[in-house]
């Protein structure tokens, strides 16, 4: 069984345990009414999980979760996590310890001796005869809850949607514990009272049928062999990891990192397992699960020794468009000595996992269009900051919206010029057509809005284009990343009349081509003719 089967069949059983911990504490928070509300909450609650069906998936359930996490707990050849991973898995592993008692005395104690474990008995035990329990009771269900809300967040934070949400689950994650602590209390009060009432617990044992102590060693001893079997099942897997790690130093292979960093692990270690190992910052969002992809590294050596990708692993490569040495270093195990240079900042953001991977760059054909303002400088020099941000402003919204519209990407705003790319998702000769429409675009919207303003702020504008080789990615920081590329041939006088690129060549007679016309008498005339294989001759006209 692969190990992303493995964890989409333990997420299935958790979602089954964490439906039946929802409804368990709304069961509680319904103590808020009355006692006899949180019984009639029970028989509902029943109703669901003590037939063959809900008992079968309840139980099949909390058996599937717990040996696969151990089973996960095994495969992993290092114990370094990040503290909420740690945390969760902690967590998770005290769980049944802690609910032993509490099962035995209700569902086992219900299934062997036939005793009903109705709310007023359970709280008599928790509040009057045994206040302890309840403390510890209590701590168990927040355990609990806590260990399921690290897994739902953690899981759900790589949905596009979940950031609008979160803070209403959030809220709900607090108010429904806290009702349930509420309900439990209050529901607890009223047991307190009713136990002072004579006759009135030999009416409740009559009714729930207590075990008789005979009974109740038996019960004691099934909550003893139960701690045994799962404490004995701990022992195994620290034992297994063990010999397997005596068994692989006989074999062990060299990691190599950016910065002459190294770290030797025996065979069968993931890369990201290494990293972790010799405690180098690796980024991975999703814990090593294989399904956020920020772990991705770039193979700078020895990609042809490595296993071939699992299908799960290239998927999730080609939904990040990842180049052919990339590999997921959470799932890949190399068998031989193996240098590599991680591709994301450990501080990457959820929001980032499946974004493009856009910052190692790719080096393709582009349409590129550059724009500027005639005489900007001089008239700057002139005039208030006010108002030269007012003329820049409604110059970058008429150029910007006209980019956008037409499907290019605003690459750069330098002073008054705009550099514009196209073809980037749908290649140089579509980008090639769709950069025409911009400029008819500005020629009729810019005279519109300028015959408003005085004289001295009616700027004439100049655009050129050309098709180029270039490297479309991404820099900056974690809260400040922009797209950016490096053309290979860029004049900064394409405005005022630059010649063709290196890379154009001379189209042939066959050809389609698409002319825009120029405007203006007052600059040089250019025409630009665009060519399907992503040629262009520069163009500029004035407005």
């Amino acid at each position: 069984m692969s190990p992303v089967l493995i964890r989409r069949v333990r997420l299935a059983a958790a979602f089954v345990l964490l439906t039946y911990l929802i409804l368990h504490f709304s069961n509680h928070a319904l103590g808020l009414i009355s006692l006899d509300a949180m019984e009639t909450g029970r028989r509902w609650f029943l109703a669901i999980w003590r037939n063959p069906l809900g008992t079968l998936a309840l139980y099949g359930a909390i058996t599937v979760h717990g040996v696969l996490a151990l089973w996960l707990l095994y495969q992993r050849r290092s114990l370094r996590m990040p503290s909420w991973e740690a945390a969760q898995y902690g967590l998770g592993l005290v769980l049944p310890a802690l609910l032993a008692t509490h099962v035995v005395g209700t569902r086992i104690a219900w299934w062997q001796v036939g005793t009903e474990d109705r709310y007023a008995r359970v709280l008599l035990g928790f509040w009057v005869v045994a206040p302890e329990r309840g403390i510890w009771q209590t701590i168990t269900l927040l355990i609990a809850w806590i260990h399921a809300c690290i897994g739902v967040h953690y899981w759900l934070r790589f949905r596009r949607w979940y950031p609008r949400v979160v803070m209403a689950l959030f809220a709900g994650a607090l108010l429904l514990p806290t009702l349930a602590l509420a309900g439990y209390v209050t529901g607890g009060h009223e047991v307190v009272t009713l136990a002072r009432t004579p006759g009135w617990r030999e009416e409740l044992a009559r009714v729930t049928h207590p075990p008789s102590p005979a009974q109740g060693a038996v019960l004691v001893q099934i909550r003893t062999r139960f701690l045994e079997v799962y404490l004995a099942a701990l022992l195994a897997v620290v034992v297994a990891r063990g010999a397997r790690r005596l068994w692989q130093r006989r074999r062990s292979i060299r990691v190599s990192y950016p910065g002459d960093r190294f770290v030797t692990v025996p065979v069968g270690f993931t890369i990201l397992e290494a990293s972790r190992a010799a405690a180098i910052p690796h980024a991975s969002v999703c814990g090593g699960r294989g399904r956020c992809s920020t772990c991705r590294v770039r193979v700078v050596h020895g990609l042809g020794d490595l296993p071939a990708a699992r299908e799960a692993e290239q998927r999730v490569l080609a939904r990040v468009g990842a180049a052919p040495d990339v590999r997921l270093a959470c799932q890949t195990r190399p068998v031989r000595d193996v240098a590599v240079a991680p591709l994301l900042a450990p501080s990457i953001t959820p929001g980032d996992s499946h974004t493009a991977d856009v910052r190692q760059g790719r080096e393709r054909e582009l349409a590129v269009l550059f724009a500027d303002l005639r005489g900007f400088t001089r008239m700057a020099e002139h005039k208030l900051p006010y108002d030269v941000v007012f003329v820049l402003n409604r110059y970058f919204e008429t150029v910007g919206t006209a980019i956008t519209q037409a499907g290019g990407v605003t690459n750069q705003f330098t002073g008054d010029g705009v550099m514009a790319l196209f073809g980037i998702d749908v290649g140089p000769a579509a980008g090639c057509r769709q950069r025409s429409p911009p400029r008819a675009r500005w020629s009729k919207a810019w005279p519109r809005s300028a015959p408003s303003w005085p004289a001295i702020f009616r700027r004439r504008y100049a655009s050129g284009s050309a098709s180029t080789p270039a490297r479309p990615s991404s820099a900056g920081w974690a809260g400040a990343r922009a797209s950016i590329s490096r053309p290979s041939a860029t004049p900064s006088t394409w405005p005022r009349g630059w010649s063709r690129p290196p890379r154009t060549t001379t189209p042939s007679s066959s050809s389609r081509k698409t002319s825009v016309a120029t405007r203006g008498s007052t600059c040089p005339r250019f025409v630009a003719t665009i060519w399907p294989s992503g040629t262009a001759r520069g163009v500029c006209w004035c407005a």
